[in-house]
């Protein structure tokens, strides 16, 4: 028989482990996290960071290949030789493992992105007042204006602080600058004041609905058959796919609602529909719908940790049921409110599906803010992160360009859904602070 020493120290052994299984596991989930984010931000490098001009030369044909690595594996390599070269020819692929090729990086290797024509390479060979002037791997010279240039620079010659400095003006300008006739040109800004002013409206319409229908299932519904079958189907609508949401907001919101507002409020200008068409306003209802179930399951469940014994005392008090929800339920609630809208946030800023079918676009031409009331443009169609990623991805003829692109795009998205949770978790910090010492 064993001791009861030794089975204590069994306990504490087995303890030990599942402590170092728990803490395995969080530092498998933030190196994962950690990966995901340097995997984005090594291959977003090339859209903002001065990357080297190299030239490969054929020693047995003695010819020049000038141009950009873009994609790389073991055998070959993907190089962009720049908007000069026939569509069918700038991008080539070159054996890595042939001995008769050579690699160098010439001094005087330029680049140029034209504001029409795209990114330019070639040899520096002059600059004046207003011409820059370079030549092509075969010799031949052309001339450009450096009004319709948005920048240039000669990337094998640059300091590691001019690297810096021009790699800050490609960041503000990739997020300060809209979509330019080339896409490898401009920035994201459109689609970033798109996703963000959607996310601030579906925040307006989710967050009171949903909790109304966490007050009223915890509060007044009781606890009957019904109730607990309407709960199932909450839970149950969290795991539905996005799109069929898109497919019931196109349906429900934009031909419905949409549909009537047209005939009782603009039956002048049909048929050309004002609120019958996808737009910021439906895009941001369909949302809410989507995310609805996460912050009736958040709230509900923050208000059954509320001790009964401080509702009680309340209604002992003197005070009636309105005055101990208004004044005590939903101020003690307030943490697990801002967890569901937490996890809204994180469902809803990525989503792409069902935005396609109720008012996103690949480009539009306005914002969807305005300088006067009500300061939105409801009815207009936008611009969204998720959705440039997917256009830019998989709908580009050649989406090997615009690789960098499409990872710096995904940064971005990222970063505002950090942003986002993070204002979100500062109150939901800050409310618990200041309430905390009610449930002591």
């Amino acid at each position: 028989m064993t001791s009861p020493l030794a089975r204590q120290r069994s306990r504490w052994r087995f303890d030990d482990a599942v402590m170092f299984f728990c803490a395995g596991a969080l530092v498998l989930a933030l190196s994962g996290l950690g990966v995901m984010l340097a995997l984005l931000l090594q291959q977003a490098k090339p859209q903002w960071w001065p990357m080297p001009i190299y030239q490969w030369t054929h020693t047995a044909t003695d010819t020049a290949v000038l141009g950009l690595p873009i994609y790389r594996d073991d055998s070959a390599l993907l190089v962009d030789q720049g908007a000069l070269e026939p569509a069918e020819g700038r991008l080539i692929r070159l054996d890595r493992k042939g001995r008769d090729i050579v690699r160098s990086k010439p001094e005087s290797a330029i680049l140029l992105q034209h504001k029409i024509e795209g990114r330019i390479l070639g040899h520096y060979k002059s600059l004046d007042v207003d011409t820059l002037e370079l030549a092509t791997r075969h010799g031949e010279s052309y001339r450009y204006a450096l009004s319709d240039l948005d920048y240039w620079y000669l990337p094998n010659q640059l300091s590691s602080i001019e690297q810096w400095s021009i790699a800050s003006k490609n960041v503000l300008r990739f997020l300060t600058q809209g979509l330019e006739p080339n896409s490898e040109a401009g920035g994201v800004y459109p689609a970033v004041v798109g996703t963000v002013v959607m996310v601030f409206l579906m925040t307006v319409f989710v967050m009171p609905l949903g909790v109304l229908a966490a007050v009223y299932l915890h509060e007044y519904a009781g606890d009957g058959y019904l109730t607990r079958l309407i709960r199932t189907g909450v839970h149950n609508l969290a795991a539905i796919p996005s799109v069929i949401y898109g497919v019931f907001g196109l349906g429900l919101f934009v031909y419905g609602v949409g549909g009537e507002l047209d005939r009782l409020f603009y039956n002048e200008s049909l048929p050309a529909p004002t609120f019958g068409e996808p737009g910021l306003l439906w895009a941001s209802l369909t949302l809410a719908l989507l995310t609805l179930p996460v912050v009736i399951v958040a709230t509900e469940e923050g208000i059954s940790r509320i001790p009964r014994s401080i509702v009680e005392a309340s209604f002992a008090l003197g005070a009636t049921r309105a005055e101990t929800l208004i004044r005590l339920v939903l101020p003690l609630t307030a943490p697990a409110m801002m967890t569901g809208l937490i996890l809204a946030i994180a469902r809803a800023a990525g989503e792409v599906a069902p935005l396609m079918l109720v008012g996103v676009v690949e480009y539009a031409p306005t914002l969807p803010l305005k300088s006067e009331f009500p300061f939105l443009a409801l009815d207009q169609k936008f611009m969204h992160l998720g959705h440039q990623i997917y256009d830019l991805g998989f709908q580009s003829l050649d989406s090997s360009l615009v690789q960098a692109r499409v990872y710096a795009t995904a940064v971005v998205l990222f970063a505002i859904v950090v942003a986002l949770n993070a204002l979100a978790v500062a109150l939901r910090n800050r409310l618990n602070r200041r309430y905390q010492n009610l449930l002591r």
